[in-house]
Order: structure tokens, then sequence, then C-alpha cells
């Protein structure tokens, strides 16, 4: 069976990802880097807007990163009913300044009947640990 939804984020490879249905995803303007059945890649570029007040990117920035790209994972799942975060564990290594790119790649871990397991981690452009995470997805009744 095709999937519609990972062929459509595919073409966005190299292009900031303007399709998804969330404000505030648009406002990461995340470029999509690759995408394939169980792991995305999206590149964001740091802001003045999403820096703390010492010009390092905000945490709640960098986390709304992780959990926007584990969520873009999860709908090329193709999965008929939505699946909600019910947590996000992160760990923060180092910082990122305005200018710079940082880069946030998601897999699947474990894919089970009621709840999905994922991970990310978040590095700079020289390959740099900035941060790790964990998250669980939980079905829910809503239909995609």
């Amino acid at each position: 069976m095709e999937n519609n939804r990972l062929k459509m984020l595919e073409s966005y490879v190299g292009k900031t990802f303007e399709g998804s249905p969330s404000p505030f995803a648009l406002w990461l303007k995340g470029k999509v880097v690759s995408a394939n059945k169980d792991s995305v890649e999206f590149e964001f570029t740091v802001r003045k807007e999403m820096t703390n007040p010492i010009g390092m990117l905000h945490g709640g920035v960098m986390a709304s990163m992780i959990d926007d790209c584990i969520g873009v994972n999860f709908f090329i799942l193709g999965l008929e009913y939505f699946y909600p975060t019910i947590n996000l564990n992160i760990e923060y290594f180092s910082g990122a300044k305005e200018g710079e790119i940082v880069l946030v790649k998601t897999n699947v871990v474990k894919q089970g009947r009621t709840i999905i397991n994922l991970r990310a981690e978040v590095t700079n452009q020289e390959g740099r640990l900035l941060a790790f995470a964990t998250s669980n997805l939980a079905v829910s009744n809503i239909k995609i």
C-alpha cells in the first residue's frame, strides 16, 4: 500500500516544510533534510525570536522543534488514529546561537498497538550533540 503522507513529505526534501496544518510548525520554518518510513530529519535556523536573554536557542523552542519532528515522524507512519504525545524527556547538552543551523533527527524505536516510542537527536552542523530526547505517543479515538 502506498504511503501518501510519506510521499508528500518526501516532496519537501531540501525545502521548508509548508505542508503542516500547525501554525506553530510553520513559524519554526523547518526544512526537510530526509524522510523515510521510520525516520525524519529537519534543519532549523536559529532566529532572534527563538533565543533566550543571553542569545542562545531557548530550551522551550528546542523542545518544540523536537516535538514537532516527532509528530511528523508519527504522521508519516500512515496510521488511522491520532497518537498525542504523553511524555517528552529531553537531555540538553549544549546550546546554539542565533544564525546557527540545528538538525533534529527522529526515529521510531518501537511501534505497538497503543504506544509508539520515538527518539530524537539534536545536533549542530558540525555534528556536536545539543540534545537527546525520547517520547511516547498513545493512541486516541480521534481519526486523522
